[in-house]
């Protein structure tokens, strides 16, 4: 037979195939804590201090694309008024140490309050996995059963917290 050498040389080459590399989730915790001015409404003041919030997350990105980063969290307004809701954000890691973030906010109990927001981190790198988190943030809402008529309601906040890469 002459294919024989022929079906032996492919049954080889197919037998000798290294394993395929399947892409890698990377996952990320993060807490922060954050302050800052908030204004908007008519007759309210231009600005006032905003609520403290607290923001626990988790983060998702493929290792052969590790600058593009999906974030998903739970906010919580801590005082002087208890509220809770969710944000989701796209990060871009500009350098090791910074990154910049747009996404969408939304507080949803026991009121609604609805929109973008913007925002950039500094990263404070301790060890391999875990970094101290230092930036600015931006929220305007634009819906929400608890926004005044007729107005926006906007915050301009100072972030710090704590990542960890899992």
């Amino acid at each position: 037979m002459k294919s024989t050498p022929l079906i032996l040389l492919v049954a080889g080459a197919l037998a000798s195939g290294r394993d395929a590399q399947a892409q890698q989730y990377l996952l990320g915790g993060s807490a922060q804590l954050a302050s800052g001015m908030m204004g908007g409404g008519p007759g309210a003041a231009i600005a006032e201090r905003a609520r403290t919030r607290l923001r626990i997350g988790v983060d998702f990105r493929v290792d052969e694309f590790p600058k593009d980063i999906l974030a998903v969290g739970m906010v919580a307004e801590l005082e002087p008024h208890t509220s809770f809701g969710v944000d989701l954000r796209y990060l871009r890691r500009l350098s090791p140490k910074l990154e910049v973030n747009v996404g969408g906010i939304g507080f949803i109990y026991p009121e609604s309050l609805i929109g973008p927001t913007a925002g950039m981190n500094y990263h404070i790198v301790l060890s391999k996995t875990f970094d101290i988190t230092l930036g600015p943030e931006i929220n305007v809402f634009v819906i929400g059963t608890d926004l005044p008529s007729n107005s926006v309601v906007w915050q301009a906040l100072f972030q710090a917290g704590i990542h960890v890469d899992l």
